[in-house]
Formats: structure tokens, sequence, C-alpha cells
């Protein structure tokens, strides 16, 4: 009887161990199986940004084996559109690649990423550049995304045709009082005396929704256009008027410009010998191989400096993301040297947003272009980030009403602002509601 008690034991403790073993087994392919993250982008599948993009989020796999991305184009033409619908047909995906985050977190559709963001190395937080953190990353005192980079409005220069021209290339001393109503119009060049110049001296200053006449009124002390809360329309001062008119005589009577029309190809075709524009388009200068091109400081204005900057490329974690801590693992990647090496890397040209990775390897890898000059108009305290804490089609009506018309010559700067404040002001009073 003994003994066969011992064999009963010794078959039940075999069946433990088969057992044990079969659920470590299980548990170790469980484990194994990949959380699948679905990242919502705009764009479409095979084109440049796509690739590139889905290179981006290769290279996090690498690193991290456990987790796969699903990359997913949004049909809206404008990413927060394609998410508002998700998240409230309950399917959020747990990336979003966003343009202007504070209008998203005020709508309820990302989370706070605040308390995971200071659980980050000091060191790590420290390397971003603060204008971003305080910036349009947040909203209401609290972090709601982390970029690839930076976009800075940056002063570009064709060398060949400054020195045709007999300009000097610009420098820290360039004033657009001064080398922007003297030097620069000699480079406006109308060969064949039709009256329409072939060559400008500057591309029209004006940018995505006129981005780029923000920095003159920064410059001279005017302050951001709207408040930091959105509540309330700043433009309407000396300063935004004083700026408007200048742009404006810059184009009709200096002619350094074109009233309107031009763009950033005019540059690349070298149809123009300068330009004011982001500093994404590092990555664009690379179909114009002819092209021999730098960067300076902007110059100043009212003997201020200044220049706007904003986040390129944000990412988000939507509210009912499925796997949030698996998305704020992509997001810390993307906050690491490697991410923003690798960012950097793939040719969008942006700068790093950490100061770390713009002072190593985004200069070594641009030795030619002057960064100093463009690190410097980043850290100058008049510098300001895109007023995207308001709806686009507030930020749309200014430049429809007051940027256009002034630079058309349609309306004096006076005017169009008087006009328009107003309007813009009740848009904001109706949105904050």
């Amino acid at each position: 009887m003994r003994g066969k008690a011992h064999q009963s034991l010794r078959k039940s403790m075999a069946l433990t161990v088969v057992a044990v073993v079969t659920l470590l087994c299980a548990s170790f392919s469980w484990a194994a199986e990949p959380v699948t993250l679905q990242v919502l982008v705009h764009g479409s599948s095979g084109t440049d940004y796509w690739n590139r993009t889905r290179t981006f989020f290769d290279g996090f796999e690498e690193l991290n084996p456990d987790i796969k991305i699903e990359m997913t184009p949004s049909p809206a033409s404008n990413p927060a559109e394609g998410l508002a619908v998700r998240v409230a047909g309950g399917i959020s995906p747990d990336l979003v690649r966003l343009w202007g985050v504070p209008e998203v977190a005020k709508a309820g559709l990302i989370q706070d990423i605040t308390d995971r963001f200071e659980r980050l190395p000091s060191d790590v937080r420290s390397d971003f550049w603060p204008v971003l953190i305080d910036g349009t990353l947040s909203w209401n005192g609290k972090l709601y995304a982390l970029p690839l980079g930076t976009a800075v409005s940056s002063y570009f220069y064709n060398k060949r045709l400054f020195n045709e021209s007999g300009v000097p290339f610009p420098t820290a001393d360039w004033s657009w009082e001064q080398e922007g109503t003297q030097e620069i119009p000699r480079m406006t060049r109308d060969q064949n005396g039709d009256g329409t110049p072939e060559t400008w001296g500057i591309v029209r200053i004006d940018g995505g929704l006129g981005r780029e006449t923000y920095h003159f009124s920064y410059a001279a002390g005017g302050g951001p256009l709207f408040s930091q809360d959105g509540t309330k329309f700043l433009g309407n001062s000396d300063a935004v008027k004083d700026a408007l008119q200048f742009i404006h005589d810059l184009a009709h009577v200096h002619q350094a410009m074109p009233a309107q029309g031009t763009g950033w190809t005019n540059f690349g075709e070298q149809t123009a010998a300068s330009m004011m524009w982001g500093s994404f388009m590092f990555g664009f200068m690379q179909r114009f191989p002819d092209l021999d091109w730098d960067i300076s400081y902007t110059p100043t204005f009212q003997g201020g400096r200044a220049t706007n900057i904003w986040p390129e490329t944000p990412y988000a974690i939507p509210v009912g993301a499925k796997h949030p801590d698996e998305a704020w693992r992509v997001l810390e990647f993307i906050a690491s040297v490697e991410g923003q090496t690798l960012a950097m890397e793939l040719g969008w040209g942006i700068p790093p947003a950490r100061r770390s990775v713009a002072l190593s390897a985004f200069l070594d890898a641009n030795a030619d272009v002057n960064i100093p000059a463009m690190i410097d108009m980043i850290n100058t305290p008049a510098t300001q980030v895109l007023p995207e804490h308001v709806p686009q089609d507030i930020r749309t009506y200014y430049y429809n009403n007051v940027i256009k018309p002034v630079a058309t010559g349609e309306k004096s700067a006076v005017q169009a602002l008087d006009e328009a404040s107003p309007v813009i002001q009740s848009m904001l009073d109706e949105w904050n509601e």
C-alpha cells in the first residue's frame, strides 16, 4: 500500500509539474505577443511624409519589440476633426498626430501628460526648449503633447544672387529699416523692362496664415496677438499697426517684394533672393541641388529682434486610448536623444525639440548652415510661439481681413485692425462660452 501511495504521489507531482510548465509556457507565449498601437496620422499611405513616419516608428519598434505601431490615415483635412469623430464613436486611437494642441486639449479630446512628463529625469525635461513646453504644447498650465521637433521662422538667403548683386551676406547687425529698405531691393530686377521683375529681393512676407508677419510686432515690443488664456485679442496695438504698415511699404514703396504672389518655390527656383519661412524648409531644399543657400539672424525691427516658433509634428494620447501606458512609451522615445536624432536623420529638416541634440547632431548634420543663429533666435526673449491656442478660423479671419488687405494696399493697417478687432473679439467670446 505504501508503494502504491508513493507512486500516486509521484504521479500527482509529475502532473503538477507538467501543468505548471504548460502554464508558464502559455504565459510566456502570451507575454511575447506584442501590443499593437493604433496611431492616427494625416496624409496617405505611400507619400513621402507617410514613409518617413513609418521609418521613425520602425526605429521605435526595434528598441521596443513588445509594441507594434499600426499607422492609420485620417480622412479629415485636419487631424483634430478625425480624432473628434473617433473619440465620439468610442474608437479612440492610442496616439494622434496633431497640428495645434491647445484647441484639441480644451475640447477634452486628449490626455494630460504633465505627471508622466514630470517623472522623466530632470536633465531630459530641462533639455526641451522652454518656449515649446510652456507654449502651445500646453493648455491651462498642463502639458498635452510632445513633438518630433521645432519649427522656427528663419531668414533664408541665396548666396549667388547676393554676390551677383553686390549685396553683403546678412549678419546679426541687419535691420529691416536699413538693409530691408536699401540692400534687399537691390536684388529686385526687371531685366526685360516689362514692369514685372523676374527676380525679387525677398519672397512676399506672409507664410502660413501670415505667420511671418508676426515677428515684426514681437520685435517692436507688441507682445502676443492673443491673451494666454485665449479670451482677448491684443493685436489692435500701435506696435502691430506699425509692423503691418512697414510690411506694406516693403512692397509698395521699396519694391523689395511683390504685394501678392510668390512663395517658397520662388526661392528654390532662384527667382527670389531671400525669404522668411519655417525651418522645416531645410528638408525641401534637397529638391534644389543647385541652390547655394544659408540662413541668418532675422533682421531687427525698431531695435528689437524676435521670431516665431512652434512645435513641429506634436503627438498626443487621446481620451479613451486602449493602451495609454504603451502610448506614453512612444512619447518617451520621441523625447529621447535617439528619437530626436532619428527624426533629424530622416531629412525632415526640423531642428530637434531638445537643445542638446540641436547643438550636437543637428549642428553636425548641417555644418554648412548657420545653425547657431537659429538657436540664438529660439532663445531670444521676445520670440513667441504661434498663437495656436486659439481656433484656426479666428487666425484665418485675422489673416484674410487684416494682413492680406494691408499687404495688397486695399486698406491701411489702422483701418483693417479697427474694423476686424471687434469681430475677432466676438469670435473669441463665442468660442470661450
